[in-house]
């Protein structure tokens, strides 16, 4: 059921039927919901999880349902691919006037050449596969909905050293335009 959600609402952002609630929100309290809603499956595994979240970095311009998606997103992921003994670690810093989110963790990494294509529908990394759940739609949906908002969303990790998934929301400074 999850999986057919998911893939209905990839297919309404993807026809452009998606319209943003935007308000202004607290994302520390929207991380804070996110790491509570993994607790328990990350503890059930061993996975260790930390919050750090820069003072500066609160109020944000966004659809806060649909961001939440989002890192929700990136954080069942890295539970998932996260071994016993892991640890993961969310953290968000304003850095040249955007707010940056980032979600890293301890699991088997990701190689090169798979950083751009996990990003695309149902593409998965041959570790994805053998996990044996998922559609390959959550990092697609999390970066449509991070662009809907204009921030950018990106990997940085390499195999056998974990990843660090970052994205970008633009500071609620440099919004008042729209």
């Amino acid at each position: 059921r999850a999986d057919e959600a998911k893939v209905e609402q990839k297919l309404k952002v993807e026809a452009g039927q998606v319209e943003l609630e935007v308000a202004t929100f607290s994302l520390r309290e929207a991380l804070e919901r996110g790491v509570v809603m993994v607790r328990e499956p990350a503890a059930k595994k061993g996975v260790r999880l930390s919050l750090e979240l820069a003072p500066e970095v609160d109020l944000v311009a966004g659809d806060e349902r649909r961001l939440r998606q989002g890192v929700d997103n990136l954080l069942s992921n890295a539970v998932k691919f996260t071994p016993g003994g892991g640890c993961i670690d969310v953290a968000s810093s304003q850095v040249n006037g955007e707010v940056q989110v980032s979600v890293t963790d301890t699991g088997p990494g990701i190689a090169p050449e798979d950083h751009e294509r996990i990003f695309e529908e149902f593409q998965q990394t041959n570790v994805g596969v053998q996990q044996r759940e998922g559609t390959g739609l959550g990092l697609a949906l999390s970066k449509r909905l991070v662009e809907l908002h204009g921030g950018r969303i990106w990997v940085e990790s390499e195999p056998g050293h974990g990843s660090r998934f970052v994205f970008t929301l633009p500071a609620k400074e440099a919004d008042h335009a729209r």
